[in-house]
């Protein structure tokens, strides 16, 4: 086992770019795009919309991590959500961390990666956050 998985928030702290990279999407811009904030709903509707591909739930800071392909950063254009790579480690939870533990509010996955090398496709984030993004902007005014 992961000596970090180990700890009480049970993340290790895995370095992004090689094998892959995440965009850091606002809670709010998912939220809007499933149209709901129940975890169960919110879980079922990414996995559909992004092909399985993994996201890992941060409730502590209220964001969502989708896993992309290396090199997705050096295109990636939209400023409501940021693509972060090498340079960055990102807290990965334990495979088994698959729903929000009330008590320590850590980060767990939403959508587990079901296969190796199985990622989102940056189309399949870009257009997520594109709607995602519109539809809280229309909720807000």
């Amino acid at each position: 086992m992961c000596e970090e998985w180990g700890s009480i928030a049970q993340l290790a702290l895995i370095p992004l770019g090689r094998g892959f990279e995440a965009v850091r999407i606002p809670e709010d811009i998912v939220h809007g795009f499933v149209g709901s904030d129940d975890p169960a709903t919110v879980s079922a509707r990414l996995a559909e919309s992004l092909n399985g591909g993994p996201v890992i739930r941060d409730p502590g800071f209220h964001r969502y991590y989708a896993l992309v392909p290396p090199g997705t950063a050096e295109f990636w254009r939209a400023p409501v959500a940021e693509c972060i790579a090498a340079g960055t480690y990102l807290g990965v939870p334990r495979a088994d961390r698959v729903e929000l533990n009330g008590g320590t509010r850590t980060s767990h996955w939403s959508v587990p990666m079901s296969r190796p090398n199985g990622l989102c496709t940056a189309a399949d984030v870009l257009a997520l956050v594109q709607v995602g993004h519109s539809l809280a902007s229309e909720d807000e005014s």
